[in-house]
């Protein structure tokens, strides 16, 4: 896995490219920390890359919504490909998570 910070307007952006699964999510954990010390808001997660998350992943992204709840800010993501979005469907998790259908969307103040 890989992942990239971007600035687009006032968004954080985290692009992330690969699995994120118990191997790999604590680097996202990391990147996504740094940010959230920052109170960073919007804070954005491109998933556009992303074919398989596990629930390690999922918790993860739980964790930062919650800390961006915290100082009131926002945390969005995008791209959820159709098997990334059906694992969210599953887990009610779309109902809970701010879904974009765009970066430009995404990012947007």
């Amino acid at each position: 896995m890989k992942v990239t910070q971007e600035t687009q307007g006032s968004a954080t952006l985290f692009v992330v490219d690969g699995q994120v699964d118990m191997h790999t999510s604590p680097e996202l954990r990391g990147h996504l920390r740094g940010a959230l010390g920052a109170e960073a808001s919007p804070l954005v997660v491109d998933l556009t890359q992303v074919a398989f998350i596990d629930s390690s992943g999922l918790a993860t992204l739980i964790e930062a919504l919650q800390a961006v709840g915290k100082y009131g800010g926002k945390l969005r993501l995008f791209g959820l490909t159709p098997e990334v979005r059906k694992l969210f469907d599953l887990a009610q998790l779309s109902t809970i998570f701010d879904l974009r259908d765009s970066r430009d969307d995404a990012c947007a103040d």
